[in-house]
């Protein structure tokens, strides 16, 4: 009888182990959650950031080229 009331005691003791594990990998999973929403948001915004400034990029360049283009035309005609 002693050593089943001792294996039920350790039995519980185990048990009230498991649960705390379980616990705190719950917390850890979900803390890990939090973490990975935030880099998705961050990494969704850096995208359009850098969408946004190729855009931009694009547009300089195009307007750049049509300047440089347009003066060296000028410049062609004034020479002939």
């Amino acid at each position: 009888m002693g050593n089943e009331i001792s294996k039920r005691i350790a039995l519980e003791k185990r048990e009230r182990q498991l649960h705390e594990q379980l616990a705190n990998a719950t917390r850890h999973l979900h803390a890990a959650r939090v973490q990975l929403k935030l880099c998705e948001d961050a990494l969704e915004h850096t995208l359009i950031e850098l969408h946004e400034v190729k855009k931009q990029k694009k547009e300089i360049t195009g307007l750049l080229e049509s300047m440089w283009n347009g003066s060296g035309a000028n410049s062609s005609l004034e020479k002939a």
